[in-house]
């Protein structure tokens, strides 16, 4: 008898898998900036159910969102405008935010980020993923430069925009 309750133990343990996969409720992307007189903050959120499988070979479901540019809100009408002209909007009217390759090692997370703006695709490998109050959050800086856009300036050029900008991802969990 004492056999049989080994071989079920150890047969459950082989078995049995960790949790290799989140279910999401809430996204959210985020640009910060700076500025010479302070700081900007643009976001979009959406609720929308994914689930993120971990660890699967590459062919598994993408996670991909088309952004309207302006569907993010920067706080105020001129931050939006702005933020609406430099993306080139009027062009460009989506910004393609396309999450893949989920991994997950112990405690740490990561994907890749393919992201497409203003017509320009970039591919950021191994983005690293906090995980923090049932929150997957992650961060690339970006500079202007990357996507051929110029920072904008006001005020006969006393207000610039700083060249880097920052990209936040949040991925609400259930």
């Amino acid at each position: 008898m004492r056999v049989f309750g080994l071989i079920l133990v150890v047969t459950a343990a082989l078995f049995s898998t960790p949790k290799d996969y989140l279910l999401v409720s809430t996204k959210q992307f985020t640009v910060q900036g700076t500025t010479s007189i302070g700081g900007f903050e643009c976001n979009y959120d959406m609720n929308a159910k994914d689930t993120l499988f971990f660890n699967q070979p590459k062919r598994t479901k993408k996670i991909s969102h088309s952004v309207p540019v302006k569907s993010f809100g920067c706080g105020n009408f001129i931050l939006n405008n702005d933020f609406r002209k430099t993306l080139k909007e009027k062009e460009f009217p989506n910004v393609t935010i396309e999450l893949s390759n989920f991994r997950k090692n112990n405690e740490n997370y990561s994907c890749d980020l393919t992201l497409n703006l203003v017509g320009k695709q970039k591919i950021y490998k191994n983005l690293p993923l906090k995980y923090d109050r049932n929150q997957l959050i992650g961060n690339i800086t970006l500079q202007f430069s990357d996507f051929n856009l110029t920072p904008p300036k006001k005020i006969g050029g006393m207000i610039k925009i700083n060249e880097e900008i920052k990209l936040f991802v949040s991925l609400q969990t259930e």
